[in-house]
């Protein structure tokens, strides 16, 4: 107990040493004074890795690791902490860039809320369990659009669409059902098939300067 407490009177209050050894916060360091246990200060946000040089301050409950001071330039840089993170900007804006990419990865939620959000990329791909959008209005101008779908399904009040051309091909077959039903061709109606079917419950009328049967 005596050896101990004079080794650490005989410590100095900081000093420069070697990262030897790493167990979750917990750091073995190695300096002129020898080697010693220490833990990660709260606000030493690095993680200190094995051959880091990094400040060490020594009080009467211990030692803490205060920052990193060198590293190998190669060694990727870790950000962490015990509890909660959070990076807040009380004016201006933050940001996070980096060249080679940006991971956001998280087993829980993702939350992104801001009045307005604009994403720009050369080319996005999005995989997703369950999609829902909740949402006034949407917009898109595209130049080319494909969907490959086992089932699609609309449910919609009024719908528009203003075709240049527009073609259809289904295998087997298709229902229309509807309270009222029109088709306007300007030129030519054609309806071609093995057998046609024409019943009406009421008035069945065909009217034209010409008509031809057979």
């Amino acid at each position: 107990m005596r050896d101990n407490l004079a080794r650490k009177l005989a410590l100095p209050a900081q000093e420069v040493a070697t990262v030897v050894g790493v167990s979750g916060r917990c750091l073995r360091v190695r300096s002129s004074s020898g080697e010693l246990e220490a833990r990660r200060a709260a606000s030493c946000l690095l993680d200190p890795a094995l051959g880091d040089e990094v400040l060490v301050a020594h009080h009467e409950r211990g030692s803490h690791v205060l920052a990193v001071l060198e590293r190998d330039e190669d060694a990727p840089a870790r950000l962490s902490a015990e509890g909660d993170l959070e990076i807040a900007a009380a004016a201006g804006k933050v940001s996070v860039s980096g060249r080679d990419g940006v991971e956001v990865l998280t087993p829980g939620e993702a939350v992104i809320a801001a009045g307005a959000a604009r994403v720009s990329a050369g080319r996005a791909e999005a995989v997703l369990g369950a999609l829902s959008l909740l949402g006034d209005s949407v917009t898109a101008q595209v130049d080319r659009v494909k969907t490959v779908a086992q089932s699609v399904e609309t449910v919609a009040e009024r719908l528009v669409q203003r075709l240049d051309r527009a073609y259809r091909f289904i295998a087997r077959s298709e229902t229309v059902r509807a309270e009222y039903v029109e088709f306007e061709a300007r030129s030519a109606f054609h309806v071609k098939a093995e057998a046609t079917l024409v019943n009406s419950g009421g008035l069945t009328k065909i009217d034209g300067p010409q008509i031809h049967l057979g």
